[in-house]
């Protein structure tokens, strides 16, 4: 058996793109690129190896796997509505602003 190497360059993938996003602070920036070489390096080994499907190793890992991809995934969805979120509330303040001038002419 292999490992779930697909998902695992997905988390990497999530990686590189976390360690790039402004959304996220420098410090976290450098770990996910730290870890996304890590990462890296591990599956180029990861795709040439077998192992028995039975260990409580091989089982932990792909399991491990699947969880931090859903909830990197999770996070990244997070940020875009945060994003999103705060464009919106921009939005509202440039609203009530202009319904703030409409009230002064009023005076």
């Amino acid at each position: 058996m292999r490992t779930d190497n697909q998902n695992l360059a997905s988390i990497i993938e999530l990686c590189f793109d976390y360690s790039s996003d402004n959304r996220v602070s420098e410090e976290l920036q450098t770990r996910f690129l730290a870890l996304g070489k890590r990462l890296r390096g591990t599956l180029v080994n990861l795709i040439t190896a077998q192992f028995e499907a039975e260990t409580a190793q091989f089982i932990e890992a792909n399991n491990q796997i699947t969880i931090l991809n859903n909830r990197l995934k999770n996070e990244a969805q997070v940020l875009d509505n945060v994003a999103n979120t705060v464009e919106q509330l921009g939005q509202l303040v440039s609203i009530l602003d202009d319904l703030i001038g409409i009230a002064a002419s009023f005076r």
